[in-house]
């Protein structure tokens, strides 16, 4: 569709440039996300994750690792827990029609991430960090551990 009284010849050309870096640099995205081992192997937090779609769950799950690597926390490696799935029949029509239903299925996808050997108030830093950059259709739950001192007497 051409308008009347519109100059096409004086658009500039934009120029993008052809690499953003080095090319190892933008590699390292689609890598494996770097782990800190940890030392006294306690566990401090289990974040348990839910949604329906298992893609969006595993780039989620890969963001939490990562976040909690640039944090220094200990994180192990995502484990993906059993799927539930719920079924339901609905009758399609209101009134005698008994025999002609639907049938729905809905699969729920978990996973979980499990932080050991690291500080409270960093957990938490993760935690609030994750449910700001959290997409929608992503469930969490966090179970925290404290950990006390016993007196002696």
């Amino acid at each position: 569709m051409h308008r009347s009284g519109s100059n096409t010849n004086n658009v500039k050309d934009i120029e993008v440039p052809t690499s953003v870096g080095d090319a190892e640099e933008s590699l390292e995205v689609f890598e494996v996300p770097e782990r800190i081992a940890p030392t006294h192997n306690i566990t401090v937090c289990n974040l348990q994750m839910r949604g329906y779609l298992p893609q969006q769950l595993d780039f989620y799950s890969d963001f939490a690792r990562r976040a909690a690597y640039h944090l220094g926390m200990p994180c192990s490696g995502t484990v993906p827990l059993p799927t539930q799935t719920s079924r339901w029949t609905v009758i399609k029509s209101p009134f005698v029609h008994k025999k002609s239903q639907e049938n729905f299925e809905r699969k729920t996808h978990k996973r979980l991430l499990q932080i050991k050997d690291a500080h409270p108030d960093v957990v938490d830093r993760w935690l609030q960090y994750l449910t700001m950059n959290a997409p929608s259709g992503i469930g969490m739950r966090a179970t925290r551990f404290d950990f006390d001192t016993v007196n002696k007497k």
